[in-house]
């Protein structure tokens, strides 16, 4: 006989209630694993910060080449200058806020963003105040050689912190918008010395690379040929506009992955 379900009965058929038991349980396990499943596939964030909400004070000397930049004093931590890309609230760059203060020593105000051991300042406007001429030498770029890498063009403020994460498809957008108003661009890799690594993008000698060499392929999967230099903890990627080509590979995962 087959069983039958009443609704209005407080218990269901033994037959029908086995089944149930089976049918939850398989569903319960079959939910588990899925979601196991999902989460084991998401990338993770990198880990990058910004202090939105706190305000610090920082002094240096005020570098102009190849983007704005605080190199500041060395703490107990750090044996070399720790040097800050300088960018100002919004889409906008700090050129016009720091051509007045360039070589020369200066106090100013400003956010932290920071992602692993680059770091960035979003000045506070109008809180530059000199201090004096600049008494270090400025350190000297290292030639790392040529290099062909592989990666993507990404503007810095949004990629150090300031967005998480502040690349890929979603984020092209923002970076084009982020860029075009005067954010240093940087170029995120995953194979130089078979290292990940984030190179400012520059033109030769440490020039401003015309915007119309990268506008139209952040967020795409780029072979770049150029020289890279070092200054400090700080990578630079020396190219031409006729060197930076589109290349067809899987997005690259984050660094800190």
């Amino acid at each position: 006989m087959t069983d039958f379900y009443v609704g209005y009965l407080p218990k269901a058929p033994s037959g029908i209630a086995r089944k149930m038991k089976v049918v939850i349980v398989v569903l319960f396990a079959a939910a588990t694993t899925c979601a196991i499943g999902f989460a084991a596939l998401q990338r993770t964030y990198a880990r990058s910060f910004f202090e939105s909400g706190k305000e610090r004070t920082f002094e240096g000397v005020i570098e102009a080449s190849p983007y704005p930049t605080l190199i500041s004093s060395p703490d107990v931590a750090n044996s070399s200058p720790l040097r800050y890309l300088l960018v100002m609230n919004g889409k906008h760059g700090a050129d016009s806020q720091v051509d007045a203060y360039v070589g020369q020593r200066v106090r100013l105000r400003g956010r932290l963003i920071y992602r692993d051991d680059q770091k960035m300042i979003t000045l506070s406007g109008g809180s530059i105040s000199a201090l004096g001429d600049a008494q270090e030498n400025q350190a000297v770029p290292k030639n790392l050689g040529e290099f062909d890498l592989v990666g993507e063009i990404v503007d810095s403020k949004c990629y150090f912190g300031n967005m998480n994460p502040g690349n890929g498809k979603v984020h092209r957008d923002c970076a084009v918008r982020c860029m075009s108003g005067g954010i240093p661009p940087i170029f995120a890799t995953n194979d130089f010395n078979g290292s990940p690594a984030v190179l400012q993008l520059t033109g030769s000698n440490q020039k401003e690379l015309p915007k119309e060499a990268f506008l139209d392929r952040v967020a795409q999967p780029m072979r770049i040929h150029g020289t890279v230099m070092q200054i400090g903890n700080t990578l630079l990627l020396e190219t031409e506009s006729s060197a930076i080509a589109s290349r067809s590979f899987r997005h690259p995962p984050e660094q800190g992955r």
